[in-house]
């Protein structure tokens, strides 16, 4: 720096790690809220992802319909005593 004195750049100095330290911070909390956000969609989709516009459901559809699960034998014989 040219023209200033010792207060007058510590001052700037000061100022440039106030600055660096707030853009930081604004930086992580945007970042927890991404991710927060992009949390709760995810969950969002897998709850009511009818609902929400977005990827498959899990819930509501039926094994036979959906191709992921096939019942290995009847739902009454597993529970039958």
């Amino acid at each position: 720096m040219s023209g200033g004195g010792v207060f007058t750049d510590i001052l700037a100095a000061s100022g440039r790690i106030f600055e660096v330290m707030v853009e930081g911070h604004w930086a992580t909390v945007g970042m927890l809220f991404d991710s927060l956000g992009k949390g709760v969609m995810r969950i969002n989709q897998n709850a009511y992802g009818n609902m929400g516009g977005g990827g498959g459901s899990l819930r509501g559809s039926s094994p036979e319909v959906s191709g992921y699960a096939v019942p290995s034998k009847a739902v009454e014989s597993k529970f039958a005593k």
